[in-house]
């Protein structure tokens, strides 16, 4: 790339009020270690600074920019993920996930989800926003937008006359998009002409089979890793998958590649065109040590005089708010249905979370009265809809453009609380104020005022809800009092508006509901059978609800109770036993997880007794936790909601179980009967499958205290144990299937609480090795009644050439250290092992990789079958053959 001659004078690049992209005054003392004359600065920067990196501008270090704008004017940043730049109560946030997602995204890649923004703004694109904000950023965000030129001609329309947008843009040379080629003019406008709001195949691939490394250093210092990926095969496979079977689904990849020049020249060019009412203020280059450059745009002199000559658009502009302390999961649930009918007929929405003046939660019901009169500060001429949090949109469908149509002449338009009859006795949760009214401005000034009235002492005293003086209060005196107002006000029956049974927008006042947490559930209800029947799918209440409610295979059946088994009485010998196995086996020098630190504590010192207790009781002890409950599921189990659901999802494991083995026939929804096989007694359940597989199946009698349902004779089945029952059940399958029978050999690497080896031993498979920590190793130990002595981990590598048949593998190989679970990998194949059967997840968690990726490392095995698991949502059962 040729070098560029510093901008100093470029004033289209400059702009009046920022610092140029070139400042020789600053270039010298930023970079002390030149011994230059100012006037021989501008040349040096051109010649040997800029490639080497030299700081030239404030406006180059992405905390200045951010400094730029710190100052208490109204922000719209973008994309905040859990890094949010800025925070106050100017700043509004959009991003393409709301609040709980960005959480949820943020443990997915490993971010603390605590720095994630209580609340997003605007959730999706910036069509909703239907204000004028002060300046906008946006940090590494604007090379996710498929069209770049519709995203540029949206902030345009949403920003004030002197407004600007602040970019921090990740300069391809020194980032993970090294390799891949420049964006030129002729992408952009080709994405721009396709209406593209999806990303290309093509950035796809680039994303995931043309990208390197990310660390800027290494990049400044030529080092930019091989310019062909060894998996390059495989990532361009995943890129097809991802793009192909995800319709309609975000993929989170760059669809533009920038240097500074690069996205000078685009930027000009659709300038110049008239593509974009935008202009360039200043591109400042990438400093060394970094992968951004920072730049500043503003509204060209054509658009910024079509900003000062009228006011700001008009249209419907739907608002909610609720405080983040009761009402919020309630706003999270109606939202959903708000935001899909404002997507639908184009009407902006905002809301907000929080008190924006008071000093208990329940004073956010005073927050319309700001939020509207904000609305008026800042030239808003069209109707605003404000909706409390437990208001919902009724009809998707419904025509609002043409009921306003003819309605223009009225102030605002309430429906009727159904009391007193009065004219002025209307309901305050559901509002239609039109602010291109006078009366209608009038209206939010006076209600305003009469908040104002409420002196700072008045509203820190009143720490329960006000019976006069609340908001609706503060209106029925103004239209009681104001004839004028009251004239321009037209009141609807509660068939339209507020009503239970309303047509367009209905209410879940507090009169219909005992508690918050029943109108919540009947919200969730209703606004997910509205989405579901209008097209838009059901919305569960709560992510946590949503992922809950994907694990069950049969939504609706049986409700069993959740009940302890009883905990038998400690073996001391056997403990004594395989406390000394421990210490001999190096379990002293072991750094178990926190919640086994008691255990090996106890092992340490000899305490035989005390390790008795603890395994005999282990489904209650902490060292239990992730394979049979522990202490952990039952402190959640105290939540009535929590043990329910446990119950359920064990019945619902069972019921899979019964029909994997072939004791239920699978249920069609196309055709027969529906819904019976979740109806079945579990006893009778538990006995079939039993029978079906020719086996006692009772749990261990070693251990209890786990929490579970019963299913007769005295069994309490906690659901690991179904899931281990099922997993025996498939090995000796596959044995038979390979010709083994019951001399098949089998070992497991990470065996849990040893519970798959049990049922693999009840169902006629003795052969059986474990391999694990030798804290896990105790557990398995006494678990199996001392009837197995499991191994270490370095104990699988020393096993004989053809000693082992099957390797068995379950919830460990992925979410070990990679290293260790490629060697793993690399013995089974050296020892000769045949098959491996695997039962994982493939989610996209840090630091882990679905086997299918470690064996394309390793080599050596094929797969022959894959499949969805019978009885875990989101795992997948692989075999795996030797080549």
């Amino acid at each position: 790339m040729a070098t560029q001659k510093p901008f100093a004078d470029d004033q289209t690049a400059s702009g009046a009020e920022l610092p140029p992209a070139f400042d020789a005054g600053y270039y010298l003392s930023a970079n002390p270690d030149l011994a230059i004359a100012a006037d021989a600065a501008a040349d040096h920067y051109a010649a040997t600074g800029r490639a080497e990196g030299r700081v030239a501008s404030p406006l180059a270090l992405r905390e200045n920019l951010i400094g730029l704008i710190a100052d208490g004017r109204s922000v719209l940043e973008i994309g905040p993920f859990c890094r949010p730049l800025l925070r106050g109560p100017n700043i509004a946030y959009l991003d393409v996930l709301d609040a709980g997602q960005l959480r949820a995204r943020a443990v997915e890649v490993g971010a603390d989800p605590a720095g994630c923004p209580a609340h997003i703004d605007y959730v999706g694109g910036l069509e909703q926003v239907r204000r004028r904000f002060d300046a906008v950023i946006s940090s590494h965000a604007i090379e996710h937008q498929p069209d770049l030129i519709h995203h540029l001609q949206q902030i345009e329309r949403i920003l004030q006359a002197d407004g600007l947008f602040c970019l921090i843009v990740p300069d391809k040379r020194y980032c993970f998009d090294h390799y891949i080629a420049e964006s030129t003019i002729a992408d952009v406008i080709e994405a721009h002409r396709e209406q593209r709001r999806r990303h290309s195949l093509a950035s796809v691939i680039e994303h995931h089979a043309l990208t390197t490394h990310n660390d800027p250093r290494l990049h400044w210092a030529g080092d930019h890793g091989p310019a062909v990926r060894a998996d390059r095969v495989a990532q361009v496979e995943k890129a097809m998958r991802s793009h192909d079977f995800n319709p309609g689904r975000y993929i989170d990849v760059h669809a533009w590649y920038f240097t500074p020049d690069s996205f000078r020249t685009t930027i000009e060019t659709l300038t110049e065109l008239g593509l974009i009412g935008l202009e360039l203020a200043g591109v400042y280059d990438t400093v060394r040590g970094r992968n951004e450059f920072c730049a500043v745009l503003r509204l060209g002199a054509a658009a910024r005089a079509r900003v000062r000559e009228g006011r700001d658009e008009g249209g419907v502009l739907f608002l909610q708010t609720a405080d983040a302390e009761h009402y919020a999961p309630m706003l999270a649930i109606t939202a959903a249905g708000v935001r899909e009918y404002c997507r639908r007929h184009g009407f902006g929405y905002e809301s907000f979370l929080g008190v924006k003046r008071g000093f208990h939660p329940w004073q956010a019901t005073f927050n319309r009265i700001p939020m509207l009169e904000e609305l008026v500060a800042r030239g808003f001429t069209g109707w605003a809809v404000y909706l409390d949090a437990d208001a919902y949109i009724q009809d998707l469908d419904f025509d609002l453009a043409a009921y306003l149509a003819d309605k223009g002449d009225r102030a605002a338009i309430f429906a009727t609380s159904g009391v007193t009859g009065e004219h002025w006795d209307v309901n305050a949760g559901v509002a239609l104020i039109n602010l291109g009214h006078p009366l209608g401005r009038e209206l939010v000034a006076r209600w305003s005022a009469a908040f104002a009235g409420h002196s700072d002492e008045t509203l820190r005293d009143a720490t329960e809800w006000m019976g006069a003086g609340n908001d609706q209060d503060l209106l029925h005196k103004i239209l009681e009092r104001d004839e004028a107002i009251a004239r321009a006000v037209l009141v609807e029956p509660m068939s339209l508006l507020n009503g239970p049974q309303a047509r367009f927008i209905r209410q879940q006042l507090r009169t219909l509901g005992p508690t918050l947490e029943a109108r919540t559930e009947a919200l969730a209800n209703a606004v997910s059978a509205v989405l579901r029947n209008n097209g838009g799918g059901p919305v569960p209440a709560t992510e946590a609800d949503q992922r809950w409610a994907a694990r069950f295979a049969h939504p609706q059946g049986r409700l069993p109770s959740l009940v302890e088994a009883p905990v038998p009485s400690p073996m001391l010998e056997l403990a004594a036993r395989i406390a000394g196995i421990w210490s001999a086996a190096g379990g002293a020098e072991e750094q178990p997880p926190g919640y086994q630190r008691d255990l090996a504590d106890r092992l340490h010192a000899g305490d035989a007794g005390a390790v008795a207790a603890e395994l005999a009781a282990l489904g209650r002890a902490r060292s239990a936790q992730g394979f049979l409950g522990g202490a952990r599921q039952h402190e959640r189990a105290r939540d009535p909601r929590f043990a329910d659901r446990l119950a359920r999802w064990t019945y619902d494991k069972l019921v899979s179980l019964a029909e994997a083995v072939g004791v239920l026939r699978l249920e069609n929804p196309e055709n027969g009967g529906w819904g019976e096989n979740a109806l079945t007694d579990p006893a009778e359940l538990f006995a079939a499958v039993e029978a079906a597989l020719d086996a006692d199946l009772a749990p261990p009698a070693s251990v209890g205290g786990h929490l579970g349902i019963a299913v007769g004779r005295g069994i309490i089945l906690h659901m690991r144990m179904l899931d281990a029952i099922h997993a025996a059940w498939r090995l000796r399958q596959l044995a038979d299937m390979a010709g083994l029978g019951r001399d098949a050999c089998i070992a497991e690497i990470g065996g849990g609480a040893g519970l798959t080896a049990y049922y693999t031993s009840r169902l006629g498979l003795a052969r059986y090795r474990l391999f694990d920590t030798p804290t896990m190793n105790v557990i398995q130990a006494y678990l199996l009644g001392g009837t197995a002595q499991p191994q270490p981990l370095a104990g699988f590598a020393a096993q004989a050439p053809g000693s082992v048949d099957i390797l068995f593998n379950s919830d460990t190989l992925p979410g070990m250290e990679r290293s260790a679970a490629l060697a793993h990998l690399r013995d089974a194949e050296r020892i000769g092992v045949r098959h491996i059967l695997s039962i994982n997840q493939e989610a996209a968690v840090p630091g882990q990789a679905p086997l299918s990726e470690l064996l394309r490392e390793t080599g050596g095995y094929r797969l022959a079958s894959r499949h969805r698991h019978w009885l875990r949502a989101g795992y997948v059962e692989e075999h795996y053959l030797r080549t």
